[in-house]
């Protein structure tokens, strides 16, 4: 016989040892159980925007957000990067560095920073890149699924690793913006319509659904590929032009507002 006890903290009792423990065990319990199976990556947040500081100065604003690393989900709180690398790829990233242990705590070092392309550097898990122009806003409102990969003042999020059950997964977002294109197309099929549901209503979509879906959509072997890949052959699926992109002068992306 197995019984379950929920702590009951009330007005007048004295606070237990045993209440404190369940209250601990219960969190880390429940993601164990629920995050079984999953890969490493991005659970939640790590929103990314630009804006002036108070000094004039320009500076990117990473939101607070959750990760999945190693069985463990690890919180990380809003980070400001001062930033003037205009006109440069820069990625955003995440570094978790090994635990420190004390007799209270299991310490996760985190560091979030702005990196430019090209350092050589592959470890960190990708927040997001981009190509800003001095004067620009940095935009997340995606007309179309090219529209992620526009090459300046966009927020480009095709590489970042969402963790998932059996393998790392696409960006909600993402998913979210294809399986609103199948919705409003009057050639989608009666399978491009279920997986457009799947994408709306269950994140996240699981890396095997994808490539299965890709596979047979287009009719080509099954096999495996990253987040850049997959998203890619979504593009081909959905078959986007670039309707409603606007250039800006001398640059290809979004006009600058």
């Amino acid at each position: 016989m197995q019984e379950y006890k929920k702590p009951l903290f009330q007005k007048g009792r004295v606070l237990k040892k045993e209440g404190l423990d369940a209250l601990r065990d219960f969190p880390s319990g429940m993601a164990e159980i629920f995050f079984k199976g999953w890969s490493d990556g991005i659970l939640a947040g790590f929103d990314i925007s630009y804006q002036k500081g108070t000094s004039g100065k320009g500076q990117i604003i990473v939101s607070d957000g959750a990760v999945l690393y190693k069985e463990n989900i690890i919180m990380a709180d809003q980070e400001i990067i001062p930033f003037e690398e205009f006109d440069k790829q820069i990625i955003i990233k995440l570094y978790i560095f090994p635990v420190v242990n004390t007799e209270d705590f299991d310490i996760y070092p985190l560091e979030i920073c702005a990196e430019e392309e090209g350092n050589n550097n592959n470890n960190g898990l990708e927040l997001g890149r981009f190509r800003l122009s001095q004067g620009a806003r940095l935009r997340k409102e995606y007309q179309d699924m090219q529209d992620f990969h526009t090459a300046y003042n966009t927020l480009d999020i095709t590489n970042v690793p969402y963790a998932g059950p059996g393998g790392v997964t696409v960006s909600p977002v993402i998913l979210q913006v294809f399986a609103r294109m199948l919705l409003s197309s009057r050639t989608s099929r009666e399978s491009d319509i279920s997986f457009a549901l799947m994408c709306l209503g269950r994140p996240p979509v699981p890396k095997e659904c994808l490539l299965h879906y890709i596979s047979n959509r287009l009719g080509i072997p099954y096999k495996e590929m990253g987040q850049s890949g997959i998203y890619k052959y979504l593009v081909q699926i959905a078959g986007t032009g670039n309707t409603g992109r606007r250039q800006v002068k001398g640059k290809e992306g979004p006009a600058v507002f």
